[in-house]
C-alpha cells in the first residue's frame, strides 16, 4: 500500500497571478506529510492539482513514475481519496449512501454494490465513529459530524492516498484531534500515502512526521520538522518573527510567534501571578495565564519538572528544589518572596502529598496579608489528596479565609482580571 508521489515544476496562476510558481518535492510511499505556510501559498493548489480537480498550466505530477494526467479518471479514484476543507449538503442524502458513494471507482456501470461493499461501508463508519448516524440526513449533521462523514467515504474508497485539504478548519478540538488521529491511524495500520494542508503548525508536528513547507508558491523546505520548522523559515514564509522550543511536557517541536518583535520575559504587562508547585497539571495553567499576559513565578519545583522546563524557557523567576528533598529555609524564603510580589497566587489541580503540605503555610501567611488565593477544581481534591485528608482540611480553612474556587483552568483568567480590575485585552 501507499504510494510515491513526484512533483516537477508545477504552475498554475488564477487572472495571471502566480499561485503555484514551480513547486518541486517528492513524497516517497507511506509518507505522512503536512503541507505548511501562510494563506495563499499555494497548499489548497496544490492538493487540487495533484487531485486532478485544477490543471496545472505547467509542470508533471508522477504517482508511482506514472504521469498523473495518464490515468483514467476510475483508476485515479481507486488510487486516491480526497477529503475537501468544506463539506456541501445540498442534498438529502443519508451518512450511509454518503459513505457507499466511496465504492462508485468499484462499480462497473449500472452494477449496484454487493456485500463486500456493504461490508467495507460498514468498517468505514465504525472506523469513523459514523456508524450510528447511519440513517441520518447528512444535512441535520453538525459540521464536526459531516466531517467525519466524508472522512467515512474517502476511508470507504480504500485509497493509497489521502489527501487532507485543511480538513480541522472551523472544528473543535475534539474532532481536529479525532480526524487527524484517523489519518495516522490509516498511515500506519495501512501504509496509506497521506498528505494534508494544515493550518496550525502546533498541531500538525503532533500528527505528522514529514512537511513542506510553501512560500510564493515555491518549495521553501522539506523534511522533518527540525528542519523545516525553524524561526527563519517561519518568518520566510508567514512573515512574522518568531520562536521554536520543544514542549516541556511532551517534548514536541513548538512555534511561538513574538509579540512586538521579541520575547517578554516574565510574559506581558498583566497582574504577577505566582502558581504554585507544577507537573503536567500545572503546565496547562502556566501556558494559559502566560498567553493571557500575566507576569509569572513558579514553584517550587524540581530542575527536572516540566514547570521548572517552561520557567527557564520564559525566563521566569522560580523556585528549584533538589527531587525526594524537604524545603530548606532558603527555599521557603525565596518560595514566600516571590508569593508577596505576586498580585494573585494560584493553586493548580496537583497531587497533595505530605511533602507538598507545608509549601501552603506560605500561602497562608500572604492569604493573611491579603493576596487573593485561587484554588482550581476544589471539588476534585479528594480525588487527588494522598495525606489522608490533610489536603482537604488545609484547602478548606484557606477558603474559609478567603480563596477563591475556580471551576477550571479555563476560567482562572477571569477570575485573576476580574478580582484586580485589569483588562485582559
Amino acid at each position: 500500500m501507499g504510494l510515491t508521489i513526484d512533483v516537477h515544476g508545477l504552475k498554475v496562476a488564477y487572472d495571471s497571478v502566480p499561485v503555484l510558481d514551480g513547486a518541486e518535492f517528492s513524497v516517497g510511499r507511506g509518507d505522512l506529510v503536512a503541507l505548511l505556510g501562510a494563506n495563499g501559498a499555494g497548499k489548497s493548489t496544490l492538493l487540487r492539482c495533484i487531485s486532478r480537480i485544477l490543471q496545472p498550466t505547467a509542470g508533471d505530477i508522477l504517482i508511482d513514475g506514472q504521469e498523473l494526467k495518464r490515468l483514467k479518471s476510475r483508476e485515479a479514484a481507486r488510487l486516491m481519496a480526497v477529503v475537501p476543507q468544506e463539506t456541501a449538503a445540498d442534498f438529502d442524502f443519508t451518512v450511509e449512501e454518503i459513505v457507499l458513494m466511496g465504492r462508485f471507482p468499484y462499480l462497473a456501470r449500472f452494477k449496484k454494490e454487493d456485500h463486500h461493499d456493504r461490508e467495507v461501508v460498514r468498517r468505514s463508519m465504525e472506523m469513523t465513529g459514523v456508524a450510528h448516524l447511519a440513517e441520518r440526513s447528512i444535512a441535520q449533521l453538525s459540521g464536526g459530524e459531516k466531517q467525519r462523514v466524508v472522512m467515512a467515504r474517502a476511508v470507504a474508497q480504500q485509497p493509497e492516498v489521502l489527501l487532507l485539504d485543511e480538513p480541522t478548519a472551523n472544528l473543535d478540538i475534539g474532532y481536529q484531534s479525532m480526524l487527524l488521529e484517523l489519518a495516522s491511524r490509516l498511515n500506519r495500520e495501512e501504509e496509506v500515502t497521506v498528505i494534508a494542508a494544515i493550518h496550525d503548525i502546533n498541531l500538525a508536528v503532533h500528527h505528522f512526521n514529514r512537511f513542506i513547507l510553501l512560500a510564493g508558491g515555491r518549495v521553501l523546505a522539506a523534511g522533518r520538522a527540525d528542519e523545516v520548522i525553524t524561526a527563519d523559515n517561519i518568518r520566510k514564509s508567514y512573515g512574522v518573527p518568531a520562536t521554536t522550543f520543544r514542549h516541556p511536557l511532551h517534548g514536541v517541536l513548538q512555534v511561538s510567534v513574538v509579540r512586538g518583535g521579541k520575547r517578554i520575559a516574565g510574559g506581558g504587562s498583566g497582574p504577577r501571578v505566582h502558581v504554585i508547585g507544577g507537573g503536567e497539571e500545572a503546565l496547562p495553567v502556566l501556558e494559559l495565564l502566560y498567553q493571557k499576559g500575566c507576569r509569572l513565578s513558579v514553584g517550587p519545583v524540581s530542575a527536572q519538572d516540566s514547570g521548572c522546563r517552561f520557567a527557564h524557557f520564559n525566563s521566569l523567576p522560580v523556585v528549584i528544589v533538589p527531587p525526594f528533598t524537604v524545603m530548606n529555609r532558603e527555599h521557603r524564603d525565596m518560595h514566600l518572596r516571590l508569593l508577596r510580589e505576586a498580585e494573585a497566587v494560584v493553586v493548580p489541580p496537583i497531587p497533595f502529598g505530605e511533602g507538598n503540605l507545608p509549601l501552603f503555610a506560605e500561602a497562608e501567611i500572604v492569604l493573611d496579608e491579603g493576596v487573593p488565593l485561587f484554588i482550581i477544581d476544589f471539588e476534585g481534591i479528594a480525588g487527588r489528596d494522598y495525606s489522608g485528608g490533610k489536603a482537604g482540611l488545609l484547602m478548606q480553612r484557606l477558603v474559609d479565609k478567603g480563596a477563591v474556587k475556580v471551576d477550571s483552568f479555563d476560567r482562572l483568567p477571569e477570575s485573576i482580571f476580574t478580582s484586580g480590575g485589569y483588562s485582559d485585552e
